[in-house]
C-alpha cells in the first residue's frame, strides 16, 4: 500500500478528496467547540438537579474528586462556624493537611462572597 498522493493547488495542500488541511483544521475546531458547548449544557442541566446541590457551579477536577471521595468515605465534610453565627461546609480528603483545609475554606468563602456580592477581593 502506498500513501495517498497529495497535490498542491494554489500553495495549499489538498488530499485526493479535494479538502485542504486548513479546512480540516477549521472543521475539527468547530466540532471541538460544538462538543464543548454540548458538555457545558449537559453539565448545567446536571447541576440543576437538587441531589447535586453541593457541587460548585464551575467545578474543577479536584472538586469532583473530593466529592466522590466524600461519598466513598475517604473524605470528610467540615462545618465552619463564623463569629456571626453563620456557617458553611467544606469537603476535604481524610489525608488533607491544615494547608489544604485553609485553601478549601478560602475557596468556599470566595465563592460565597462572589455569589452574594459579585466580584470581591479579600486580603488574606
Amino acid at each position: 500500500m502506498s500513501p495517498e498522493p497529495i497535490a498542491l493547488y494554489g500553495g495549499e495542500a489538498m488530499d485526493s478528496a479535494g479538502a485542504s488541511k486548513a479546512e480540516e483544521e477549521v472543521a475539527a475546531y468547530q466540532s471541538s467547540e460544538a462538543k464543548q458547548a454540548r458538555l457545558q449544557s449537559m453539565l448545567a442541566a446536571l447541576l440543576d438537579d437538587p441531589i447535586l446541590a453541593d457541587v460548585p457551579r464551575k467545578p474543577s477536577l479536584a472538586d469532583v474528586d473530593t466529592l466522590i471521595n466524600l461519598e466513598l468515605g475517604s473524605a470528610m465534610r467540615v462545618t465552619v462556624v463564623k463569629l456571626d453565627n453563620t456557617s458553611f461546609d467544606v469537603a476535604v480528603l481524610n489525608t488533607a493537611t491544615l494547608k489544604d483545609l485553609k485553601l478549601a475554606i478560602r475557596k468556599k468563602i470566595t465563592e460565597i462572597e462572589q455569589g452574594q456580592m459579585g466580584h470581591r477581593h479579600i486580603s488574606w
